[in-house]
């Protein structure tokens, strides 16, 4: 009698645990879920945002398959940047004048850190 009523509770106490790590299994589950979405919907905004500024491009001038790359490679700020200062774009030459100018005020950023951090 007490034997059976061991098993019974050791039974039980094993379906609980199980319940647990399934329920735990599930919320890890919706938590990678969730993660990926927001990374896909972030990813798929600066696409968004890069095809966009391709196609108001294309309006001006027709791009090179080098003009495409280099915007492909664009994070999300430097493409922001870019939009900003559309309306000075008018041709190839002045897209990439503009792109290097913003890796040399990355450069000089960088530089500025530094010195500031050599000077303490």
């Amino acid at each position: 009698m007490m034997e059976e009523k061991r098993m019974d509770f050791l039974k039980d106490t094993s379906y609980a645990i199980a319940k647990m790590r399934m329920k735990y299994d599930e919320m890890d589950e919706k938590t990678v879920y969730k993660k990926g979405m927001r990374k896909g919907v972030k990813k798929g905004v600066k696409q968004g945002k890069i095809s966009l500024l391709k196609e108001l491009l294309r309006q001006k001038w027709e791009l090179t398959e080098s003009d495409e790359k280099v915007l492909d490679n664009l994070n999300e700020a430097k493409v922001n940047q870019i939009v900003q200062v559309l309306n000075r774009i008018n041709t190839s030459e002045d897209l990439h004048e503009q792109l290097k100018k913003l890796s040399d005020s990355k450069h000089e950023a960088e530089n500025i850190t530094q010195l500031s951090y050599t000077h303490d």
